[in-house]
């Protein structure tokens, strides 16, 4: 049976990079913190053929649907599936440029 996931947000992702869980407790990455922003950003797209939600579709017939993953490689092969976080750390960015550009 695989081992239990902890559930958490989009905006605590890079906090949990850097923590791992043993015997059900959290304890800190070894070496130096995981920023996410500075690893290498790729992409996955996968298909998902499950049934359609709008109408049945005549026999014999499969409607499929792209689906775009992210993911971030980190040193020592960590990789990060980034998904739910890229669009908030875009979000940030744009944030920080706003009030840089209204300073100015």
């Amino acid at each position: 049976m695989a081992p239990l996931v902890p559930c958490f947000s989009a905006e605590t992702l890079p906090d949990h990079v850097n923590t791992i869980q043993r015997n059900f407790q959290d304890k800190r990455r070894k070496g130096p913190d995981v920023n996410l922003k500075e690893c290498q950003l790729l992409e996955m797209l996968q298909y998902s053929c499950n049934p359609p939600q709008e109408e049945i579709p005549q026999p014999g017939v499969i409607v499929c649907k792209p689906v775009v993953r992210l993911f971030r490689r980190c040193a020592a092969g960590l990789t990060v599936e980034t998904t739910s976080w890229e669009p908030l750390r875009q979000a940030e960015e744009a944030k920080k440029q706003t009030l840089s550009a209204a300073k100015s």
